[in-house]
C-alpha cells in the first residue's frame, strides 16, 4: 500500500502542539483517517472472502445476508468507509489553500501526497515524495 511507511516519519516530527499549526493538524488528521481507511479495507477484503467461502455470500438474497452476523460487520465497515471518504475529502480541500508554517507542516503535506499517489501507478513520483519526506525529516531532526 502506498505511503504506509510515511506515518511514523511525521509522527516523530510533531511539535509540542500541532494546535498552533493548522496545516500540520489537518495533515495529521487526514493521515490518521487514511490509516483507518486502509485497515478497514483490509478487514473488508478478509471478511468478504470468508463470507464468500463459508456463507456463499453472493448467492444470498438481501434478506439472507441481513441474517448473517458477519454481514453486519461488513455493513458497519461500509458505513465507516463512507464517513471517512467524506471527511478526508473535506480535509484535503481545507489543506490546499493553507500555506505551511513549519518544516513539519511541509513534511506532513508531502506525506499526504505520498499516500495519495499510488506507488503501483506512479513509482517514480511516489519514490521522490517518499524520499523527500525522509530527507526533510532527517535534515530537521535534532543532532
Amino acid at each position: 500500500m502506498s505511503g504506509v511507511a510515511i506515518g511514523p516519519l511525521i509522527a516523530g516530527l510533531t511539535p509540542i502542539s500541532a494546535a498552533g499549526d493548522h496545516n500540520l493538524a489537518i495533515c495529521q488528521r487526514w493521515i490518521a483517517m487514511d490509516i483507518e481507511h486502509r485497515q478497514l479495507l483490509a478487514e473488508w477484503g478478509t471478511l468478504e472472502g470468508w463470507l464468500i467461502r463459508h456463507r456463499r455470500w453472493f448467492r444470498l438474497s438481501p434478506d439472507e445476508r441481513a441474517a448473517v452476523p458477519e454481514g453486519a460487520r461488513l455493513a458497519q465497515i461500509e458505513a465507516r468507509l463512507d464517513v471517512l471518504e467524506t471527511d478526508s475529502n473535506a480535509l484535503l480541500k481545507a489543506m490546499r489553500p493553507a500555506p505551511a508554517k513549519s518544516v513539519e507542516a511541509i513534511i506532513a503535506n508531502l506525506a499526504v501526497a505520498g499516500r495519495l499517489i499510488f506507488e503501483e501507478d506512479h513509482p517514480e513520483a511516489h519514490g521522490l515524495i517518499v524520499r523527500a519526506v525522509r530527507d526533510l525529516a532527517k535534515l530537521g531532526a535534532p543532532k
